[in-house]
């Protein structure tokens, strides 16, 4: 090797570690952001606080501490009191934000998190620069109240220079750094007034069916109500689906119908969902109770006249053997619908036409328990 091809060789190698030196000593670029916000109950709420690495090299994020503060509205507690509290993290304890606190500063509403105790550069946590990022930790804020006024929330970042505000400190080659960019500060959800204002939501019972009533005061881009009900010891169904209004400035009120339930007790939520898919929770903030009967009770038929199929609604105020036999008009018996022993409750049975011709015949509705008998006879009509 020549004495210039050598100068030249090694002036490529002093360029490459120099430029490797520059990456290397940037400031760390990221997003930080306020995501995944739901009403998990209807008083309270979480969300995520994620941090991405968004440096456009392969330099690495060594996140070392940070704390992180916000503004919201107070009325959200519907003249209750706030909890705060931590539900998890990707991040190792150690090096989890702590001390979670809700301060009234000045007539203003502030959620707090602490910064934790500082590692040493090489121990810090490297962020994940694949999207959504890190997740620092989820939140959970509470009210003592039943239930969250909601659309009251407007959860904003708290940046500088006002102190306390939201700092992020990484290590930018072993050099404890404050990288804090508010700019990069974001919520993607409640960060404006919900799309859609609730104005109402309540329920009526009859008999075994729930009647849920809601109306809104304003919509932007609602695609509608999803119904959602649960048991005290089972999960979360859907009942069904109730269009939106999309966009709407005046009170549109709306109506589910939730038939056939078992005697028991109910809560029931709506999941309004955006045409953009953003969804979010509204719940009933009283528990439907759908009890026993008091009396027998034997509905008409329905349809009638019918073909092929028909429905009888009956409900038993204690368990009983209940039959249901068919009656042509001579008295000759021509079908037996049920006969079963039946727990009390509210139930539905189904007739079908299958080897029957046309005309009039009576059906007969016995329970029976410890020698007492309830007897119904109603009319039913067949056509063909």
């Amino acid at each position: 090797m020549t004495p210039y091809t050598k100068f030249f060789f090694g002036l490529l190698v002093s360029i490459s570690c120099l430029q490797t030196s520059l990456i290397l000593s940037q400031t760390p670029a990221y997003v930080l952001k306020v995501t995944n916000v739901i009403q998990t109950m209807p008083n309270e709420l979480e969300f995520d606080i994620y941090l991405l690495h968004t440096n456009p090299d392969s330099s690495v994020f060594e996140y070392a501490t940070g704390q992180f503060y916000f503004d919201f509205n107070s009325l959200i507690a519907n003249g209750g009191s706030f909890t705060y509290s931590i539900v998890n993290s990707d991040l190792p304890e150690a090096l989890q934000p702590r001390n979670p606190q809700v301060y009234l500063v000045g007539g203003a509403m502030q959620l707090r998190l602490s910064a934790n105790a500082l590692p040493s550069p090489g121990q810090g946590f490297i962020i994940s620069a694949i999207s959504p990022g890190t997740k620092i930790v989820r939140m959970k804020l509470q009210t003592t109240s039943k239930a969250f006024s909601e659309q009251y929330f407007r959860l904003r970042w708290r940046n500088g220079p006002s102190n306390p505000y939201t700092k992020i400190y990484s290590y930018v080659d072993e050099i404890y750094t404050e990288i804090s960019n508010p700019s990069n500060h974001l919520i993607d959800s409640l960060d404006h007034p919900l799309p859609v204002q609730m104005n109402s939501f309540v329920h009526f019972v009859s008999k075994n069916n729930v009647n849920l009533i809601w109306s809104t005061n304003s919509e932007i881009n609602n695609r509608g109500f999803e119904i959602e009900r649960k048991s005290v010891d089972s999960e979360w169904q859907k009942r069904g689906f109730v269009t939106g209004a999309g966009f709407s400035n005046q009170t549109v009120t709306y109506s589910f119908l939730d038939k056939n339930l078992s005697p028991g007790i109910y809560n029931y939520r709506l999941k309004q969902i955006d045409f953009n898919g953003n969804y979010f929770y509204h719940y009933l903030e009283s528990l439907v109770e759908i009890t026993i009967p008091e009396n027998f009770y034997v509905s008409q038929n329905y349809p009638n006249p019918f073909n092929p199929e028909s429905n009888i609604d009956f409900s038993l105020p204690s368990n009983n053997l209940v039959e249901i036999k068919l009656y042509d008009m001579s008295g000759k018996n021509v079908k037996n619908i049920l006969s079963r022993n039946m727990p009390a409750g509210f139930h539905s049975v189904k007739l079908n036409s299958d080897g029957l011709s046309s005309g009039v015949y009576i059906y007969r509705f016995t329970a029976e328990n410890s020698g007492n008998v309830f007897i119904f006879n109603g009319k039913l009509i067949i056509t063909k």
